[in-house]
C-alpha cells in the first residue's frame, strides 16, 4: 500500500504544515512512509497549479494505493482572489477520473449556520458558499476524519455526511516532550518567583488579546503574561501593536511580553515554566481543534479556553481544559485566580491532561490512521 499525503509541508510556515509533518513521522513509525505532495502555492489562482498537484498525486497509483488530502479552504486556491478552496473541486474531480487509489479526507473544520449568523453577512455568504464545496468533499472520498465527535456531528447534521464513512481520529499530541524543573525554567526565563500565563501560537484575528492584558490588570501583580508566536500574515501586524498599545495603557508593560516565534528547542523551558495557557478565540467558524492546546496538554499545563462551543465540547469530553466567558474580563480573573490557586482543581486537570496524552499522542495517531487506510481494502 502506497499513501500519498497532499498538504503543506516544512518549510511552509503554518499550521498546517507542521501538523502534517507529525502525521508523517507518526505513520514512519507505524510501518508507512508516505510521499508527500507538497502545497507550496496555497494561494494561487491558477487551476493548472492545482492539476499539476493532481497529476502528481496519482502518479503511479493502483486500486490499493491511498491519496490522503488535508483539506481546509485556505489550501486550494483562490477563484477571482474571492473565493478560497475553490480548486479543491477540480482537484477531487480529476483524482475520480484519472486514479483507482481510495481517497481519504482530513477535514480540519466543520461551519455551522448558527455560528456563522453571529459572525455577519460575510460569514453567511462564505457558508453558503461552503455548501457549494462540500457535495465534491462528500462523494469524492471514500473516508473522512474528523478531530472530534462534535466536528463530524456537525458534519452529519448540517452538511449531511455519511457516518459510516466518517472516523473521529483527534489532532495529535507531540512524543517528544521534555518536561524540566519549573522553577529553574522561570529563572531561566527571568521570571523567578512569577506566575506565568501564556498565549501560545500564530498571533491571529480570531484570538482576543484584549480581554488577557486587561484581566493582567486585575490580577496579582506577580502574574505576567507571555504572548509566544509571531504574525503568520502581514494584515495581523496591526493585532501585535494593539498588544503592545494596551500593555502600554495600563501601565503594564513589564508584565506583557511578546516572545515572537519560539524555536523548537526552546519550547520546554518555556512551557516548564507556565502556570496557565489561554486560548483566547473568540470567534469560531463551527468546530475546529487547537493544536496550541495539545501541546500544552502534554506538558500538563492547566488550559482555560473560552466559551465558544467547541472548547466546551472538549471540556465536556476529556475534562482536561476549563472555559471562560469570552465576553467577561471578570469570569476570566476568576478563573485564572482558581487555576492559580486551587490546588484540588490543578491537579485534577494534571491527570486527564496525562490522560488525554496516553490516548491521543502522535504514536497512537498514526497508528489509528494506518488501520484507517487498512479498513478501506477489507
Amino acid at each position: 500500500m502506497k499513501v500519498k499525503l497532499v498538504t503543506t509541508y516544512p518549510p511552509t510556515n503554518c499550521g498546517m504544515a507542521e501538523h502534517s509533518k507529525y502525521l508523517s513521522d507518526a505513520l514512519e513509525n507505524s510501518g508507512i512512509k508516505p510521499e508527500i505532495v507538497d502545497i507550496k502555492n496555497p494561494d494561487s489562482s491558477n487551476p493548472f497549479y492545482f492539476i499539476g498537484l493532481a497529476q502528481e498525486a496519482v502518479k503511479n497509483t493502483t486500486k490499493e494505493d491511498v491519496i490522503h488530502i488535508e483539506f481546509h479552504l485556505s489550501l486550494f486556491g483562490n477563484l477571482f482572489g474571492i473565493f478560497p478552496g475553490f480548486y479543491v473541486t477540480i482537484f477531487l474531480v480529476w483524482l475520480k477520473l484519472f486514479s483507482r487509489a481510495k481517497v481519504v479526507i482530513t477535514m480540519h473544520d466543520s461551519s455551522t449556520k448558527e455560528e456563522a449568523k453571529e459572525l455577519g453577512v460575510k460569514a453567511m455568504l462564505f457558508y453558503y458558499y461552503y455548501q457549494m464545496i462540500a457535495p465534491f468533499l462528500k462523494y469524492f472520498s471514500d473516508k473522512m476524519i474528523f478531530h472530534s465527535e462534535y466536528g463530524r456531528d456537525i458534519a452529519a447534521k448540517v452538511w449531511n455526511f455519511d457516518l459510516n464513512k466518517s472516523e473521529v481520529i483527534p489532532l495529535g499530541s507531540p512524543m517528544n516532550i521534555k518536561k524540566l524543573n519549573k522553577q529553574a525554567s522561570k529563572k531561566k526565563l527571568g521570571y523567578a518567583n512569577k506566575k506565568i500565563l501564556i498565549i501560545l501560537g500564530f498571533i491571529k484575528g480570531a484570538r482576543d488579546y484584549g480581554t488577557v492584558v486587561e484581566a493582567l490588570k486585575n490580577l496579582d501583580k506577580n502574574v505576567v503574561l507571555l504572548v509566544a508566536g509571531d504574525i503568520q500574515l502581514e494584515k495581523y501586524k496591526i493585532i501585535r501593536d494593539n498588544i503592545v498599545k494596551k500593555a502600554k495603557k495600563l501601565g503594564l508593560e513589564k508584565r506583557v511580553k511578546l516572545l515572537g516565534f519560539v524555536e523548537y528547542e526552546d519550547m520546554p523551558v518555556l512551557l516548564s515554566a507556565t502556570d496557565i495557557g489561554i486560548i483566547p478565540y473568540s470567534k469560531a467558524f463551527g468546530d475546529f481543534t487547537s493544536a496550541t492546546m495539545a501541546v500544552q496538554l502534554a506538558y500538563n499545563i492547566p488550559v482555560l479556553a473560552t466559551n465558544l462551543p467547541t472548547f466546551e465540547n472538549f471540556k465536556k469530553k476529556g475534562k482536561c481544559v476549563e472555559t471562560y466567558d469570552r465576553n467577561s474580563v471578570d469570569d476570566l480573573v476568576k478563573q485564572i485566580n482558581e487555576l492559580l490557586h486551587n490546588k484540588s482543581k490543578i491537579k485534577q486537570l494534571g491527570i486527564y491532561s496525562q490522560k488525554y496524552w496516553e490516548e491521543n499522542n502522535w504514536d497512537n495517531v498514526g497508528r489509528k490512521t494506518k488501520e484507517l487506510y487498512l479498513s478501506l481494502f477489507e
